[in-house]
């Protein structure tokens, strides 16, 4: 070996064992997350409600306001 830390090189082939040897996994398929993402952006809003929006609204909302600015109440 020529590895300057012996303990970091793989053995040679015929050294390896069972769990080492056979075929390398399979480069995965790149075109197929492209497929699922572009269906999925087909179905959502250009600007989606977010979860607050209505208590938001319903805290901003004008209403008849306080009795405090009245005068003779």
């Amino acid at each position: 070996m020529s590895a300057p830390n012996a303990g970091r090189q793989s053995p040679d082939p015929e050294n390896q064992s069972k769990a080492q040897q056979g075929s390398h996994a399979a480069p995965n398929d790149q075109g197929a997350g492209q497929e699922q993402t572009k269906d999925q952006l087909k179905n959502l809003e250009s600007n989606p409600k977010g979860p607050l929006d209505d208590a938001a609204k319903a805290k901003t909302a004008k209403g008849e306001g306080n009795d405090s600015g009245k005068v003779g109440l």
